[in-house]
């Protein structure tokens, strides 16, 4: 006989509400459901990227786990990534992965017109992360990140396949 491992991080079946943009226990299911039915309460950003849009949004309850927990839904509709959203465990951090997507959004357009427009910078797109002071787009190859970067400008700085945005700059 084979016994199912019990998982190191438990789930969190709790129902969530905000208040002041952080996510608390709501015990009561009317309280909860009346703040689930009005969307505004949901809606922490949504914001036309180029030729994509990105929505971010609090999910009521935690999708993670109670060690790790995703509260925030972040998706950029129109790209290839859709089917993927990005989760966040606080406001901060959400309202940090919606610009980041903003940011993909905005480089991805002006690749494809730039693509049109005879212009060759192929490269794939990895992942993004969020640290703070800066956005991390990371690339397939060093050699990627060069061919979408050639050399560092204002805000933006290569280092190696990763090219970083850096807000305090």
């Amino acid at each position: 006989m084979v016994m199912a491992a019990l998982s190191d991080h438990p789930k969190d079946l709790h129902r969530y509400i905000l208040q002041d943009q952080q996510p608390v226990v709501c015990n009561d299911e009317l309280t909860w459901r009346t703040f689930m039915n009005d969307g505004g309460n949901l809606l922490v950003a949504n914001d036309p990227a180029g030729m994509f849009q990105v929505i971010t949004v609090f999910l009521g309850f935690n999708y993670g786990t109670t060690e790790r927990p995703k509260f925030f839904q972040t998706t950029c509709l129109g790209a290839d990534s859709e089917n993927n959203p990005h989760y966040s465990a606080t406001w901060q951090k959400a309202i940090l992965r919606h610009r980041c997507s903003i940011k993909c959004g905005e480089i991805l357009t002006n690749f494809e017109a730039e693509r049109a427009a005879g212009i060759d910078r192929s490269w794939e797109f990895i992942d993004c992360n969020i640290v703070p002071g800066e956005m991390q787009f990371i690339l397939k190859s060093e050699a990627d990140a060069l061919k979408a970067m050639p050399q560092d400008k204002k805000h933006w700085k290569r280092r190696g396949r990763v090219i970083v945005f850096c807000f305090d700059v």
